[in-house]
């Protein structure tokens, strides 16, 4: 008989602890089903705010590529953090231009962050890129063009980050010659995107 109440006990415990444990699961995918849905919900307010400032720097700024001068000199860029929060990149003292863009926005629910090089002042030197690439005077074994894998503006790393096949002194030489010496430049080894 004894032995009958020991089992019984010991299977109530069991059958609780599974129902707890099952509880718990519950709430915790309940918690982590609420915060993906709080992180995918600013995810799109960040969007919207993105969308809003691009806007105020061109109105066109969807259907066209904007000017290098259609952005303000003190803008850096813009991201999206990992918590879903809009970040905008700021030249100097981010608080000095905080009330600006606040008023663009329409709400102080953002972040700001320093940076050294303008959004405009990367987007000149992609474009001097651009115009050098298109240039049909430029002879295809020119060194940089012959290691050239790619260019774009990395707002995290706030730079332009130039992509060379190989990280020859030559090539990177005849960048600062034929296209520019700005500091904003980084060079990276990189391959030639394969097209499919």
């Amino acid at each position: 008989m004894r032995h009958n109440i020991s089992a019984i006990i010991i299977f109530a415990l069991i059958l609780s602890l599974g129902a707890a444990c099952n509880r718990k699961a519950k709430v915790s995918d309940n918690n982590q089903e609420q915060s993906t849905s709080v992180v995918e919900k600013m995810e799109q307010q960040s969007r919207d705010l993105h969308d809003k400032l691009m806007s105020s720097f061109n109105p066109n700024w969807e259907v066209e590529e904007p000017a290098a001068t259609d952005y303000p000199a003190y803008y850096g860029g813009s991201f999206i953090d990992n918590e879903g929060r809009f970040v905008v990149c700021i030249v100097g003292n981010p608080e000095q231009y905080r009330p600006v863009l606040a008023s663009i926005l329409g709400t102080n629910d953002f972040l700001t962050e320093s940076c050294t090089y303008s959004y405009r002042e990367m987007m000149q030197v992609m474009d001097r890129i651009d115009q050098f690439l298109s240039n049909p005077a430029v002879p295809a074994d020119h060194p940089f063009l012959a290691r050239f894998a790619g260019a774009g503006a990395d707002v995290f790393e706030n730079r332009v980050v130039v992509r060379l096949t190989d990280l020859n002194n030559d090539a990177i030489q005849s960048f600062k010659r034929d296209i520019s010496t700005s500091p904003a430049v980084k060079f990276e080894q990189g391959e030639i995107p394969v097209m499919m």
